[in-house]
């Protein structure tokens, strides 16, 4: 009996040990220009309990209970923990913003520079898409000279043949990341038929369209993989991180047909309400793009389907703020999408209407 005691003692004391490990907090960040966004990922209590002090000198972060911070290598700021305490140094930054977020959990903060961040940065993204597994800072898809992956001058407009119906791309889509926006999600249903529910169809379609991209070689971001409501900022800002050649937003429609939608153009005559939500500067750059974009799925749309497409400029949030050729379109619910052959036909002619855009 004396031969087990200490062994129980020293079980006892390692189970006390580990009990009391500090919790693990990853800190990354990523750079577009003159922004800076930190990601700060760490277990669901630990992030929802958490609260933050922002100035334009520093972030103050409290967190309920003791943590074991681990950052990025070169990190661009100095930081200093005490207890649950973390602070952020911040330096020529004219605007902050902090968040959180789920799956993971996390807190952002986003930053504006007054100029060019003093230490020379390796340009990243962080990853922010909506899904589960540890988010992983890695080289930027663009590290190439920033025109590399823009479309060259005269491959924008639509084509002046569609494909014929039922054609496959022949030699697959150019394209290198695109990000897929299926609309609405938990508590937001969209709009019902009998037992149908949008949600739950753009997701399955978007999953479905996505893993045709793959199949092609095409990175494909999605805004949410599960049933889960998504701040239309976080759609807006995985879509901006992503930095992709497309964005495709998926939504159904109670009435018959098709339908394609862009953003619409400043216009001195709008309303104010109207003026909120037109293109934003990161959109306008992109518009005429986004036109043809919208163009290209109509044509493929009409072949495939057989059905007028109505194509027309909306101010949607999901457009305007979008850095990205951006396009919504917009299915008939009544169509059965739940149906895997409708679904493969929708696929296609997405596919169809990317390939035009880039002929």
């Amino acid at each position: 009996m004396k031969i087990f005691f200490p062994v129980i003692v020293v079980l006892m004391l390692a189970s006390s040990l580990s009990a009391e490990k500090p919790a693990e907090v990853l800190m990354r960040y990523g750079r577009q220009e003159n922004s800076i966004r930190i990601v700060l990922e760490a277990g669901d209590d630990q992030i929802r309990n958490a609260s933050t002090i922002t100035s334009l000198l520093a972030v103050k972060i409290e967190f309920p209970s003791a943590f074991e911070l681990k950052k990025q290598k070169d990190f661009l700021f100095e930081t200093s923990q005490k207890d649950r305490f973390l602070t952020i140094s911040l330096k020529d930054i004219t605007d902050v913003k902090t968040y959180k977020l789920t799956s993971p959990s996390r807190i952002v903060i986003d930053l504006k520079t007054a100029t060019k961040p003093s230490k020379e940065l390796p340009k990243t993204e962080v990853k922010a898409q909506t899904e589960g597994g540890q988010p992983t800072a890695k080289p930027a898809r663009d590290a190439a000279p920033p025109d590399a992956q823009k479309p060259a001058p005269g491959l924008t407009p639509a084509p002046k043949t569609p494909l014929p119906a039922g054609q496959s791309p022949e030699k697959g889509l150019r394209l290198k990341v695109c990000v897929i926006d299926p609309g609405h999600g938990g508590h937001d249903t969209g709009i019902m038929i009998q037992e149908m529910k949008e949600k739950d169809m753009n997701l399955v379609i978007a999953k479905d369209l996505a893993a045709a991209l793959a199949k092609k070689g095409i990175t494909a971001h999605m805004t949410r993989r599960v049933d889960q409501a998504v701040p239309l900022s976080e759609r807006i800002n995985v879509a901006s991180l992503k930095k992709p050649d497309l964005l495709l937003s998926i939504h159904a429609g109670a009435a018959e047909g098709w339908a394609v939608y862009t953003a619409v153009a400043e216009d001195v005559t709008a309303e104010a309400a109207i003026k909120m939500y037109a293109a934003s500067s990161r959109q306008a750059r992109h518009i005429e793009k986004s036109r043809a974009l919208a163009r290209a799925l109509e044509t493929a749309l009409k072949t495939e389907f057989k059905v007028p497409v109505r194509t027309r400029e909306l101010p949607l949030p999901v457009l305007s703020s979008a850095d990205a050729t951006s396009v919504l379109v917009e299915y008939p619910l009544s169509s059965s999408p739940n149906d895997q052959k409708m679904r493969d036909r929708i696929v296609k002619a997405l596919l169809n209407g990317m390939a035009g855009y880039e002929q």
